[in-house]
Parts: structure tokens; C-alpha cells; sequence
């Protein structure tokens, strides 16, 4: 799936953010509807849940594109560590840690050194 944003990385996590409270609070009047044996309530709520829940799949997948994206730009300047691509990028070194495992996976990336990851043919 290849998505392209516009979006800065705080939007989207600030996204995330209103996507999981509207997630709790659709699943929670879902409860509400279910004891209260009203099935249309019940079952618009389920709705806006899974509804959510994709949308948050989406940014999810959005978040880890531009970290990928981020990645690779720096990896073409040369090699580097985990650590010293998380300070140049700004993220942090869990985030930056996922795509290296991603783009290892994915045969776009290769571990020059023990530690040292560089772009697949440099």
C-alpha cells in the first residue's frame, strides 16, 4: 500500500489521538445501547467503531510510511547507526528501530557492519 502525506508527523499523531478517543467513546455507547436493549444505537455505534478503528489503521500506516521515507533520504547521504539516524531525524530511536526492521524485510536496506545500516548496493 503505497500512501503519500501531506500531513506533518504531529497531525497525524494528533489524529491518532482524537481517532482513539472517538474509538473508546463509539465502543463505550455500543455497551450503553446493548444494556439498554436499543439495537439501532447498538449497531450505529459498532459502525462509527470499526469505522475509527480503520481510520486509525490508515494512520498507522501513514506514520510508518514517512518514517521509512525519512530513513532512506539520510541513508543516502551514507551509512549510519540507529542512534545517530534517530538524532539527524528527530524521532525517536524505537520509531527509527521499526523501520530499519521494516526496510531490512523488505530487502531495501543492508547491515554493513554490525549495527551500521546502509541503502542496498552502496
Amino acid at each position: 500500500m503505497t500512501i503519500t502525506s501531506t500531513i506533518s508527523r504531529r497531525g497525524l499523531r494528533r489524529a491518532a489521538i482524537y481517532l482513539i478517543s472517538l474509538t473508546a467513546f463509539a465502543g463505550a455507547e455500543a455497551v450503553a445501547g446493548a444494556v439498554w436493549h436499543r439495537p439501532a444505537m447498538t449497531g450505529t455505534m459498532l459502525v462509527g467503531c470499526a469505522v475509527s478503528v480503520f481510520a486509525l489503521y490508515l494512520v498507522s500506516r501513514l506514520l510508518d510510511d514517512n518514517a521509512d521515507r525519512a530513513v532512506l533520504g539520510q541513508l543516502e547521504e551514507g551509512t549510519a547507526t540507529c542512534e545517530e539516524l534517530a538524532a539527524r531525524l528527530g524521532l525517536r530511536r524505537s520509531v527509527v528501530r521499526l523501520s530499519l526492521t521494516r526496510l531490512l524485510g523488505a530487502g531495501q536496506l543492508c547491515e554493513s557492519a554490525p549495527g551500521t545500516f546502509g541503502l542496498l548496493g552502496r
